[in-house]
């Protein structure tokens, strides 16, 4: 029995209150159990258990060893499966989390064709425009949108996500065109809650920044809604360029300030810095990199 097997019987022992029951779960017999706890202790030069004829019980130096051991043996067979499992066809269900109308419009597809190549996967995907817990919630990854925020998730930069500003043809003929970023003030704007600063728009141009507080009779959340809010006439809308592009092919809106560059965003993958990475999930982050990889 090796040094990694020895630890997982004294996590048995210590779980279980008995060597019999520790090395029936371990495989081996208890006389043998006892052997490898009592080498352990000399090699660590500390009294690890209570021993009666009746109870095991961990001593201060157990107790101390048991709370160092458990986490690290848990991850290690982890990453032991995860070996196994890249020999292996994947298998197994990848738990995604990701926001409602890129969720269900762009990132389906892409799911589908995954699914396609790997049979043997099931995919969980939960539509939510939160910011999810992934540990707690028990998600392997997030897709997201946006400026990340610092925290102790692992984050992979998959593509740029443009920005648009549109409005209907109608709207514009009504109201007349906006010239700059500033002459948003004087328009109808359509405000999505979904978006960070929802009424602060920031544009760049050869380097000149502005940011514009805007105002509006519509107030949504959803970047496909604030489209079609924008093609019904209701106002300009600043949004994924995604969601506008069916609209702005049928000519339902137009570009609007087409010199001006909206705030820059960024498609991410995101997961628990805590939590090995399984193959599953490597595999799913390569397929989202190689699809996105020209932006969306």
């Amino acid at each position: 029995m090796d040094r990694i097997d020895t630890l997982r019987l004294f996590v048995s022992v210590a779980e279980l209150g008995s060597f019999t029951r520790a090395a029936d779960r371990e495989g081996i017999t208890p006389g043998a159990a006892s052997k490898q706890i009592t080498a352990l202790e000399t090699r660590l030069q500390a009294r690890l258990l209570e021993r009666t004829t009746r109870s095991v019980r961990l001593t201060d130096a157990g107790e101390a060893l048991l709370e160092r051991i458990r986490p690290w043996l848990a991850e290690f067979e982890v990453i032991e499966e995860g070996f196994a499992e890249e020999n292996a066809a994947p298998a197994g269900t990848l738990r995604v989390s990701a926001p409602v109308d890129f969720g269900g419009n762009i990132l389906m597809p892409v799911i589908a064709d995954f699914m396609r190549q790997w049979p043997g996967l099931d995919v969980r995907l939960s539509l939510a425009d939160r910011m999810v817990d992934l540990v707690d919630e028990g998600y392997d990854l997030a897709v997201r949108i946006g400026h990340l925020a610092d925290s102790s998730l692992i984050a992979k930069r998959l593509a740029p996500a443009c920005m648009s500003v549109v409005a209907s043809p109608d709207y514009l003929a009504a109201a007349g065109r906006p010239e700059t970023p500033g002459n948003l003030t004087q328009h109808d704007c359509i405000i999505d809650r979904n978006k960070p600063a929802p009424q602060l728009w920031k544009f760049e141009r050869d380097g000149q920044t502005e940011e514009v507080k805007v105002t509006g009779r519509v107030t949504l959340n959803g970047a496909i809604a604030a489209v079609e809010a924008a093609a019904q006439g209701l106002g300009i809308t600043c949004g994924p360029a995604w969601a506008a592009r069916e609209a702005l092919a049928a000519k339902r809106v137009v570009p609007v300030l087409p010199d001006w560059s909206p705030d820059h965003r960024d498609l991410w993958a995101v997961f628990p810095s805590n939590r090995y990475l399984a193959h599953r999930v490597r595999l799913f982050v390569d397929h989202l990199a190689a699809h996105f990889k020209d932006g969306i």
